[in-house]
């Protein structure tokens, strides 16, 4: 079954899989599918092809079985690999998506490291790149675009054209800071934040980023 855009999917704020990852971290040291359907009201499937994706991915691991009745048996889960608050994106096999952990890297650097500071996107791709995962200025341009039309960043000098070319300077707004979770970029060109389970901004055709 296709998966549904997120502010379809998502209830309360929370996706599916978040909830099944926060219960995942409650009960990190043990826990069982069983366990994990009844703490957060999910489907079974749900938990079922999450907990097989996370496995190879090697988020969690089998540690232990427990009997059910007298003939089966049920595995017992740990969680080896704890990702933080956001929920692994993974695919059937066991990929790991990195899209939205840049983004996630983007939107702490924004709440945390440039937070009450000028800066633009060739910086905030500095800031948001690690050894082990690179921001690209490209994916720091288009997320500033969007951000900046959803009104979660203030322009407050617009770039210079021209030999002497200068990208645009942002500073992120104190009171949409909305929460852990990063804006979403979706694929119609709009800006949904898990945090406030809302869609915050939609692109109008036509419209270019060149100013940034």
């Amino acid at each position: 079954m296709a998966r549904q855009p997120a502010q379809h999917e998502i209830k309360g704020g929370k996706s599916p899989r978040q909830k099944v990852w926060e219960q995942m971290r409650t009960n990190a040291d043990r826990f069982t599918q069983v366990q994990i359907v009844r703490g957060c009201k999910v489907s079974e499937d749900t938990v079922k092809d999450y907990v097989k994706a996370l496995l190879k991915a090697g988020f969690i691991a089998v540690i232990d079985s427990e009997p059910v009745g007298t003939m089966c048996k049920r595995n017992v889960y740990s969680l080896i690999k704890d990702n933080g608050i956001e929920a692994p994106r993974v695919s059937k096999n066991g990929v790991v998506v990195t899209h939205g952990g840049v983004n996630e890297a983007m939107w702490g650097t924004l709440r945390r490291v440039l937070k009450g500071q000028t800066f633009n996107y060739r910086e905030l791709a500095s800031f948001s790149s690690t050894n082990s995962q690179e921001v690209s200025e490209e994916t720091a341009k288009s997320y500033v675009f969007m951000l900046a039309g959803a009104k979660y960043l203030e322009c407050v000098k617009p770039a210079v054209l021209g030999r002497r070319a200068q990208p645009a300077r942002y500073r992120f707004r104190p009171e949409m800071d909305t929460g852990s979770r990063a804006p979403m970029i979706q694929r119609t060109k709009q800006v949904y934040d898990p945090n406030r389970n809302e869609v915050m901004w939609v692109e109008e055709k036509g419209a270019e980023d060149e100013d940034l």
